[in-house]
C-alpha cells in the first residue's frame, strides 16, 4: 500500500468516525431538546417535571441533595427535567421547620406537591380586644365550631354503606376541604379522612393498599384532640389541636408523613374562618394567628 493510499484510507476513518461523532452528538441534541434524558442505563426516557406549591415564599428547595434554583410560576415553584423515578425532595427556609418527601415521578407527567412550613418558634398569635368587631366574629367562630366526632357506639361505615350518608347521619358537622372532595372527621381520639367526590379518582395517599381505601386515618392522638380543620384551601394537610399545642400534618404517607407544630398556648381551641384566618381560644381570651402562616 503506498503513502498515498494509506492517507486516503486515513482520511476516510477519520470522516466516517467524525460523521458518527456529528451524528452522535445530533441525536442527543433532538432527544435533549425534545425532553427526553438517559437513565443511569443509558436510557432515553421522556423527562417530568415537579409542581411545588407552599404557604411560604423565598424557599430553599433542594432535589436529591442538590440546592436547586427553580422558576416561580403563578404561585409555585416549577423544577423541570426531572428524570422519572423515585426523587428526595427538601424544602427549608431560615426560621421555620424543613418539609422533606420522597416523590414519584413518572415519565412525561408534571408531579404536584404541597410543602408546608411553620416557624421553629412557633406562629405570631396577637390577642383581640374584646371591643372590636374582630373579637365578636372570631368569638361566635368559636362556639360554632364543635369537634365533629361521632356518638361512641358508632362504627366507621362498612363497604357497604355509603360514605357520604353515613357522615350526614352520624357526623352531620363533619369537616369539609374548600373542594368539598374530602370530609374530615374525629374516631377515638384517631383522625380520619373520608374521600367523598364522584367526580375525580382518589389521590395516591387513599390507594396504599388495593383496591385503594376511601376512609383513611391520618393520626392518632395521646392527647384529646380539641380541635380539627383542613388547613386553608388544602384538602392534603389537616390542622389540630391537643394537649397545648396545634400541629399540622399532611395526609401523604409516602416517604415520610410531615408533622409540624404550629403553636403552643395552654389549653388551645381554634376556629379557621373562611379566608383561612385562624383564631384560637386560650381560657378566656382570643387571639389570632398571622395570616403569613
Amino acid at each position: 500500500m503506498t503513502i498515498d493510499e494509506r492517507n486516503v484510507r486515513f482520511t476516510k476513518i477519520y470522516l466516517t468516525m467524525w460523521g458518527v461523532c456529528v451524528f452522535v452528538a445530533l441525536s442527543f441534541f433532538v432527544l435533549y431538546k425534545f425532553g427526553f434524558r438517559l437513565t443511569n442505563k443509558f436510557e432515553p426516557v421522556k423527562v417530568a417535571t415537579i409542581e411545588l406549591k407552599s404557604n411560604q415564599s423565598d424557599l430553599q428547595i433542594f432535589l436529591d441533595n442538590r440546592e436547586l434554583k427553580a422558576s416561580f410560576q403563578d404561585g409555585r415553584y416549577i423544577i423541570k427535567n426531572v428524570i422519572p423515578g423515585l426523587h428526595s425532595v427538601l424544602v427549608s427556609k431560615n426560621g421555620f421547620w424543613p418539609w422533606t418527601k420522597i416523590v414519584n415521578v413518572t415519565e412525561n407527567n408534571s408531579k404536584s406537591i404541597y410543602a408546608f412550613i411553620f416557624p421553629t418558634e412557633g406562629a405570631t398569635a396577637k390577642k383581640i380586644s374584646p371591643e372590636t368587631s374582630e373579637y365578636k366574629i372570631a368569638s361566635k367562630g368559636l362556639k360554632s365550631s364543635i369537634l365533629p366526632e361521632p356518638a361512641s357506639y358508632v362504627s366507621n361505615p362498612t363497604n357497604d354503606e355509603s360514605i357520604t350518608e353515613w357522615l350526614k347521619t352520624n357526623v352531620p358537622n363533619f369537616g369539609l376541604s374548600l373542594d368539598k372532595s374530602t370530609a374530615l372527621y374525629i374516631m377515638n381520639n384517631t383522625i380520619y379522612v373520608a374521600w367523598i367526590s364522584s367526580s375525580e379518582p382518589p389521590p395516591h395517599y387513599f390507594c396504599e393498599e388495593n383496591p385503594c381505601k376511601l376512609i383513611m386515618p391520618v393520626t392518632i392522638s395521646t392527647l384529646p384532640i380539641q380541635s380539627v380543620v383542613f388547613y386553608k384551601d388544602r384538602r392534603d394537610v389537616v390542622l389540630f389541636s391537643a394537649g397545648s399545642n396545634i400541629y399540622g400534618i399532611e395526609l401523604d404517607r409516602q416517604g415520610t408523613q410531615n408533622f409540624q407544630p404550629l403553636l403552643k398556648v395552654n389549653n388551645p381551641y381554634f376556629y379557621q374562618a373562611v379566608n383561612g384566618q385562624l383564631y384560637i381560644k386560650d381560657g378566656n381570651s382570643i387571639f389570632s394567628v398571622s395570616e403569613k402562616v
